[in-house]
């Protein structure tokens, strides 16, 4: 048989230090770069390339004339601690090597594309740019010169577009001003500056009349289509007829998140909240959407009894007597469970434990069986105690139903109804009670983990949205 053919089986161990030390994510970054540079050392580029901070911003700001892309991109510049590239700072500062490549009189429209690439490639290989990123304001305009930026491996991982109407930009520019010795940008009534001595020098921009302004945007919304088609995977359009703190803020919260990673991982998820939150609902959902097995704590301990196993027999009188079965017998039940072979390959989703922090922190120590999300869906207990004490049970179809958001279809149906013994109001009450207690101190030890709170109150598909957007969206670390 081909060797090729044959089941290859990674231990979980692999698996998990590759996770642990984001090592997908660094073989995905160093084959990015290197297909993207094609150096002709790979070796001594890789080593050079593992020295620099991979996680440095690089972002790009699109917009129309008088968006206060410029405004925006100080701003960032300052938070992010990055380098302000602009295309006339670098016609102004053009290396003595491109000079000769230049047009007569050259300016920001009649530099031809691939040597503005060229251009920016120099500027991005500079060392504070390499350290520290960099932040690209009004550039690329056509489609033609974001081609030039890709092929020279001029890649943002962040590409911001504001957008607002004619009408808003057009009465912008009227109140445009710029103070000469700084070049900042402000306005007469968004963005007036605090010292009257900047008031006094401020000067108005010779191109912001209304017929120029009109001919500027009819140039910009002919290219940006084409700009944006370029970089669809990390565009972000912004509302730019908000205030500035709020554009602001909305592409500072864009520009700092962690890109999501399609390296591979393996999901241990948990799913923890009171009785009637759902829990079962939503690991299901996930288990039919991802290929996921379940592992219900109450059902495990079900099959041990039913298969008569030694464990089986030693869990039987605690559920017999209904008191909580010993931390040491779960962890070994679990433990087995979690390492057979269909949850050490696809991860899986639990229910039913966690219940106290000691058994958080058993869960915790053994690393095939430390969760890599962890979901508290939150709900009221009256709402609790409204979908469990009005749900029953077809005892012939099997099928369940509720009073009001699932009401028998027929009278026949309705009349063989059967409640389950354990959801009347003073059961349910009774098991929220028991979850309640030991909330605080799994919300204490999860939290710095970075816990997901769902409010689990809403319908079945918004609590799974919301589950799923925790699922696939990398955490962030402290």
């Amino acid at each position: 048989m081909d060797q090729t053919l044959y089941p290859v089986n990674i231990s979980p161990e692999f698996l998990l230090y590759a996770e642990q030390n984001t090592l997908f994510e660094l073989f995905q970054k160093c084959i990015s770069s290197l297909l993207v540079d094609r150096p002709n050392d790979p070796i001594t580029y890789l080593i050079d390339f593992l020295k620099k901070d991979a996680d440095v911003p690089r972002v790009v700001i699109l917009g129309p004339p008088a968006s206060g892309r410029h405004t925006i991109g100080k701003l960032l510049q300052k938070k992010l601690n990055a380098v302000l590239i602009e295309a006339a700072d670098l016609l102004h500062n053009i290396p003595s090597k491109f000079k000769d490549k230049l047009p007569p009189k050259p300016t920001i429209h009649n530099i031809p594309s691939t040597l503005w690439a060229q251009l920016f490639e120099e500027r991005v290989k500079d060392f504070e740019c390499v350290r520290r990123g960099w932040i690209l304001v009004d550039f690329p305009n056509n489609r033609e010169q974001a081609l030039a930026l890709q092929g020279h491996g001029i890649a943002p991982r962040y590409v911001v577009c504001l957008e607002a109407s004619d009408n808003v930009l057009i009465e912008r520019a009227a109140g445009k001003r710029i103070d000469p010795k700084t070049k900042d940008i402000y306005h007469i009534t968004f963005h007036v500056p605090s010292s009257r001595e900047i008031q006094d020098r401020l000067i108005t921009p010779e191109d912001n009349s209304e017929k120029a302004m009109h001919l500027r945007l009819k140039e910009y919304r002919r290219n940006i289509d084409s700009v944006k088609d370029c970089y669809k995977p990390v565009l972000r359009t912004i509302n730019a007829d908000q205030p500035l703190n709020d554009i602001f803020t909305q592409i500072y919260s864009y520009a700092s998140k962690k890109e999501r990673s399609i390296a591979l991982h393996t999901p241990r998820i948990v799913i923890l909240g009171p009785t009637g939150s759902g829990r079962k609902t939503v690991a299901t959902q996930i288990s039919r959407k991802y290929d996921v097995p379940i592992v219900s704590i109450p059902t495990l301990l079900k099959q041990q009894i039913v298969s008569k196993t030694p464990l089986g027999a030693s869990i039987k009188p605690y559920l017999d007597r209904q008191t909580l079965v010993p931390d040491s017998l779960l962890t070994q039940i679990i433990k087995d469970r979690l390492n057979q072979k269909d949850c050490t390959t696809k991860g899986w989703v639990m229910i039913g434990f966690p219940r106290t922090r000691e058994q958080a922190e058993s869960l915790a120590r053994t690393p095939v069986m430390a969760p890599t999300r962890v979901f508290f869906l939150d709900i009221p207990l009256d709402i609790a105690l409204e979908r469990l004490t009005n749900r029953a049970l077809d005892p012939v179809t099997g099928d369940r139903f509720h009073t009001h958001e699932r009401p028998p279809p027929t009278h026949n149906i309705k009349q063989r109804l059967a409640q389950h013994p354990t959801d009347d109001e003073e059961s349910v009450q009774k098991r929220y009670q028991t979850y309640s207690v030991y909330y605080d101190e799994l919300q204490d030890f999860y939290s710095p983990q970075g816990a997901v709170h769902v409010a689990a109150d809403q319908d079945a598909y918004t609590v799974f949205e919301a589950v799923e957007a925790g699922i696939v969206n990398q955490l962030h670390k402290e």
